[in-house]
């Protein structure tokens, strides 16, 4: 049976991820692939490769890549990509849902840009996924180490799961912060 800390923290994942939804289908087209933070192409050096691991030929590209490294298209990518990771610490062999895939998380990998449907698609995932996990967690398997092919093996589970929402809330509240400064209002409508 959950107890009141396993309903509290599943009850804040939704919570988060309702905003999540509310940032990417809010998000101007115009603003989708702008970074939150500025990006100097001078200090910038490091070159962007894809999730199998090519590089960009066009410059253009490259430099497109370099930009969306901080958009706002790949920052709730990022996000959710790790919570399904997070969120999946009873799963060995983890792989995120389609279409994001395990390479977009490495060193210096921009991923396609996803679509609002594709990330939105996500976020119901990961809701769905909160279901599941907390329906099934006790305190007794809260405080059992995560799987070993989790990257935190060794971690409790209820600790994990606690640290992915918090991850979750950061980026989800960049997001807000980045839109409602540019006048975008953050509303459920």
């Amino acid at each position: 049976m959950a107890t009141i800390w396993l309903t509290s923290i599943a009850e804040r994942y939704g919570a988060v991820l309702d905003d999540l939804a509310i940032g990417i289908r809010t998000c101007p087209d115009e603003l989708w692939e702008e970074s939150l933070y500025p990006v100097d192409p001078a200090a910038v050096t490091w070159t962007p490769i894809d999730p199998e691991g090519r590089g960009f030929e066009d410059e253009a590209v490259a430099e497109r890549k370099r930009r969306a490294q901080g958009a706002v298209w790949r920052t709730a990518a990022h996000a959710l990509y790790y919570a399904d990771a997070d969120l999946s610490v009873l799963e060995q062999d983890w792989e995120p849902q389609a279409p994001l895939s395990l390479g977009d998380e490495d060193e210096n990998v921009v991923p396609p840009t996803y679509s609002r449907e594709q990330l939105s698609a996500y976020v119901d995932y990961c809701r769905r996924k909160v279901d599941v996990v907390f329906a099934e967690l006790t305190d007794a398997r809260a405080e059992k180490p995560v799987v070993v092919s989790h990257r935190h093996r060794g971690t409790p589970v209820g600790k994990m799961l606690v640290v992915g929402l918090v991850h979750l809330q950061q980026h989800t509240a960049q997001l807000r912060a980045y839109l409602v400064t540019r006048g975008v209002p953050w509303t459920d409508e």
